[in-house]
């Protein structure tokens, strides 16, 4: 099937459904008369809000498919992991500097052993201005400040990009040759290891994240006399993930490294005789992934003020079928899965509010209405007629 075809059958499929929307929005209008524009203005605020965090999450899940034809399905608890680093940096800074030291040690060592391994720094004089960019900014960060928002979002980045890193490594790089289900299984394991290392560090109990930022002051504008309540964060949320899916598509297709990631998930045999590395694209892929997800998980942390070691469960799930609906594989299909989850799940519950005990049923019902007459996906590639 054309590129064309399966444009203009998502572009039809997006247009249904925002037709359905918007004649259930009139509809409410018209026959309870309370859902004012203010409301729908409101409404669509969370909607990107959440839809963007998806996307961020769907992300991880479409690359590492589309380099390793794996689900990743730890990705849930990377994003976990992403939120509790922002949490304790947030919390814990600035330490005593005997810790700090000891800390950057162990971090900056492990951080600057994994970027050199995923971007080939060989040459000692750059090696040395990494290593003390990495040792005296982590160390700076510790002992001296105590860091906001967007120090530990940055942090937090980094450090769970390295924890997706030995996560590949670990778990999924000595199953390379064996059959898929075997690393299937493995994903699922990992999950499980992780969401009980996780309460068995953490706690098992919710925490508050009230770490006090500008995001969460509460603003408001006004529409006729209708007042839209909302935080910074519904803006950064949509911004951030603006700026970092812009900053992954130039890195895709303008850098030598992603040139090999987009080999690699062309043909990764064909890729390795022609001088690829594709350990080292596998692991730049769980990398990035990574670092989207820890973005997602320290913003949606900020956006709902609590944290816990199964947080990653229920938005790895929605995020994994957003990849699906927008197209496992697909990057533009993962972002467009992840905002019209979030537009519908926002939309339905606000219109019928009797329904809000049910709203996680309503990203697997799409699933299974995507998987039913669209197996591919809105915007995947149609495999059925190749040989």
């Amino acid at each position: 099937m054309t590129a064309s075809k399966l444009a203009s059958r998502s572009t039809l499929f997006t247009l249904a459904t925002g037709l359905v929307l918007v004649a259930l929005v009139g509809w409410r209008v018209a026959s309870l008369g309370d859902y004012t524009f203010a409301r729908i203005v409101q409404d669509f605020l969370n909607a990107l809000t959440l839809g963007s965090l998806y996307a961020l999450i769907a992300l991880g899940y479409t690359m590492v498919y589309g380099i390793i034809r794996l689900i990743n399905f730890a990705h849930g608890e990377i994003f976990m992991l992403g939120s509790y680093f922002a949490f304790y940096a947030m919390t814990l800074t600035p330490m005593h500097w005997g810790l700090a030291l000891l800390v950057t040690v162990l971090l900056g060592g492990t951080v600057l052993l994994v970027l050199r391994s995923l971007f080939n720094l060989e040459e000692p004089r750059r090696t040395a201005a990494l290593a003390l960019l990495i040792f005296a900014g982590t160390f700076f960060l510790l002992a001296f400040r105590n860091m906001g928002w967007i120090e530990a979002l940055l942090l937090s980045m980094l450090a769970t990009g390295v924890a997706g890193v030995l996560l590949e490594a670990i778990a999924y790089r000595p199953l390379r040759g064996a059959p898929r289900e075997s690393m299937l299984i493995t994903a699922i394991a990992a999950s499980f290891f992780l969401q009980n290392m996780g309460q068995l560090l953490f706690g098992p109990r919710v925490q508050g994240f009230n770490a006090e930022t500008i995001l969460n002051r509460p603003l408001n504008f006004t529409i006729g006399e209708e007042t839209v309540y909302y935080t910074g964060i519904l803006i950064v949320v949509p911004t951030v993930t603006a700026v970092l899916l812009f900053v992954l598509n130039l890195f895709v297709t303008r850098t030598r490294l992603g040139k090999a990631m987009r080999a690699t998930a062309q043909d990764a045999e064909v890729a390795q005789m022609m001088g690829v590395n594709v350990n080292q694209v596998i692991a730049l892929t769980f990398f990035i992934g990574s670092i989207l997800a820890a973005a997602a998980g320290v913003m949606y942390a900020i956006r709902f003020g609590q944290i816990h070691p199964l947080m990653g469960l229920i938005p790895g799930i929605k995020a994994f079928t957003a990849a699906v609906i927008g197209g496992i594989g697909s990057l533009p299909g993962a972002v467009l899965g992840g905002l019209l989850l979030g537009f519908i799940e926002i939309y339905v519950v606000s219109l019928f509010p009797t329904l809000s005990a049910y709203k996680d049923v309503f990203a697997f019902v799409l699933l299974i209405l995507i998987l039913l007459f669209r197996p591919s996906g809105l915007v995947g590639e149609d495999l059925t007629e190749k040989v």
